[in-house]
């Protein structure tokens, strides 16, 4: 049996007992104020690092498997990202080639609903709560919807440019950014276009020197967006404020480099290669390559758990939970077999996480499988 655990940190070192009783000796506020910020949460940290560290040597898995929603009508095509309502209690997914918006209850996986003709190619979806409505990027149309979260009917189509692909919104300048032009385009290049949700319109666009955006990941206290160019084999950085790409990351371990996912605490990049699949961990100062692993071939999401300081990545070969036992140390803890699904939403509020994966290889039909998170 484990006695305990010790992790030492800059400010503090922590000893946990699984033994011992878990009641807090003070209340967190308090804790902080004495301690102070930087100690306080250096402490915090470690003590979310010893959990997780408790709970893998108990013999319990980080993912469990919960449920399941076949979808038997979508007959092929791949589908592409996630939107979560938690007010609502609603999570959508879009599909590719069968042109659809899915829609099912966040908290029991059931299908509510499958909304076909209002986009062609859906890819990047955004639900935006205050306004109770959805963003899809539509790369059969070349434009980007706003819809109606109730009734999924068309507020405003806002045209920008072929391709609309991958996109990331931005809360705190209410800005959603989209990557599109380059290859749709029959362009060597790239734009990332902004759009207002408050005006509806694009307000500017950023040239990018890439065919292929495949994810855009913003840290909004540096102002900066990440942007990881697959046919470049490169991440690109962009000052949000000059809007113009300032850096460019080049390294012989980046190879077709499509999901992304972010640390903002420890200030960590990770980056899922294809061909072969292997995950790529940046200090997203420097853009120095920190470590990597190998994961599961064709990564298409990633997640980053802070609260138990995880990535999940999911690939053609399934999902890769990697375990953070400190700001530069990684390894693979578990691997789950999804069907060939590598579209994945991890929703902690409510400790879930959802992969969907399409008919055909070894899945008899589509489907939705639901995790609880350990």
């Amino acid at each position: 049996m484990l006695d305990s655990l010790t992790v030492t940190t800059r400010y503090a070192s922590v000893t946990l007992n699984p033994m011992a009783s878990t009641k807090p000796p003070c209340q967190p506020i308090f804790a902080m104020r004495v301690l102070g910020v930087k100690q306080f949460c250096s402490i915090t940290a470690a003590l979310l690092i010893l959990t997780s560290r408790l709970l893998s040597a108990a013999g319990v898995a980080p993912l469990s498997q919960v449920g399941a929603t076949p979808l038997p009508e979508i007959t092929g095509g791949d589908f592409d990202h996630f939107a979560v309502d938690l007010g609502h209690k609603r999570l959508y997914v879009v599909t590719e080639v069968y042109g659809s918006i899915e829609v099912f209850n966040l908290d029991t996986g059931e299908h509510l609903q499958s909304v076909r003709g209002i986009v062609k190619s859906p890819r990047k979806i955004i639900f935006l709560p205050e306004k109770n409505q959805l963003i899809v990027a539509d790369a059969g149309s070349a434009s980007c919807k706003f819809l109606d979260a109730t009734d999924l009917h068309i507020i405003k189509s806002v045209a920008v440019g072929p391709g609309p692909d991958a996109g990331v919104y931005s809360p705190k300048s209410r800005i959603f950014y989209v990557g599109n032009g380059g290859r749709a385009a029959k362009e060597s290049f790239s734009y990332v276009s902004s759009l207002s949700v408050d005006q509806q319109e694009v307000v500017g666009r950023i040239r990018v020197e890439a065919t292929t955006l495949k994810t855009l990941l913003i840290d909004e206290n540096a102002n900066k967006l990440f942007v990881s160019m697959r046919d470049k084999s490169q991440i690109a950085v962009i000052d949000l404020g000059q809007k113009v790409v300032t850096q460019t990351w080049a390294s012989p371990e980046l190879h077709q480099d499509s999901a992304m996912a972010y640390d903002s605490i420890h200030q960590r990049l990770f980056v899922g290669d294809r061909a072969p699949g292997r995950l790529v961990v940046f200090n997203a100062q420097t853009g120095q390559v920190i470590d990597t692993l190998s994961i599961g071939d064709v990564s298409d999401d990633m997640s980053y758990d802070t609260g138990h300081s995880r990535i999940y990545i999911s690939s053609a070969d399934g999902v890769d939970v990697v375990a953070q036992s400190s700001r530069d140390h990684y390894q693979v803890v578990q691997h789950v077999d999804t069907l060939g699904g590598k579209t994945s939403v991890y929703v902690p509020s409510i400790d879930r996480f959802y992969v969907v994966h399409t008919k055909g290889g070894p899945a008899a039909e589509a489907g939705l499988q639901i995790f609880k998170v350990n």
